[in-house]
């Protein structure tokens, strides 16, 4: 083997070795999802086209718990994004979410800044009794690495309404972090 073939040879076994140990970077990265639910109840009303600001009780986040059964912990956390938030009717039974005119769903944690989760413009009146909204692409970390996190629900009405109406807030969350070393 002459020369000119060793270097070729050495050259392409370092490729390789490079091309293999930046794929074990990539093994070193887990992605799992986080689904949290709260309530909350839009009070009856005599006026439309108001927006009432309603908010939720502190959310546990169990992030390190669910961190760990996911081989990761807190400060590997590269980004957690918003896949989807869902809104239901949950009481009166016969009740739809056609007197929505729109709805904001935002987020805030201990020293962190409100930031906007996900809303719905122009809710249609076939919209039936379920909503998925439109995330904003932010990243979530600094919120959902916090023990608690709560929610304020600004909805616009189009209708009035004489009853509260006990609503839904899914939320589904995706989670990309480092591997803690074995």
């Amino acid at each position: 083997m002459n020369i000119s073939n060793r270097i070729i040879t050495a050259s392409l076994a370092m490729c390789l070795i490079a091309f293999i140990s930046g794929c074990n970077k990539l093994n070193d990265l887990v992605t799992f999802k986080m689904s949290y639910t709260s309530e909350v109840t839009v009070p009856s009303s005599l006026g439309i086209n108001l927006p009432l600001d309603i908010l939720t009780p502190p959310i546990s986040t169990d992030s390190e718990s669910q961190f760990s059964g996911n081989n990761t912990s807190k400060k590997l956390v590269k980004e957690i994004y918003l896949e989807n938030v869902d809104i239901s009717v949950n009481a009166p039974e016969d009740r739809d979410l056609s007197f929505l005119s729109s709805l904001h769903v935002y987020i805030n944690a201990d020293g962190l800044d409100e930031k906007l989760l996900a809303s719905a413009e122009n809710i249609p009146d076939n919209v039936g009794n379920t909503l998925s909204l439109t995330t904003s692409g932010e990243d979530f970390k600094e919120y959902i690495v916090q023990d608690t996190y709560s929610l304020r629900v600004k909805a616009v009405t189009d209708k009035v309404i004489s009853e509260d109406v006990d609503l839904s807030v899914k939320s589904g969350f995706k989670v990309k972090a480092g591997l803690l070393n074995d």
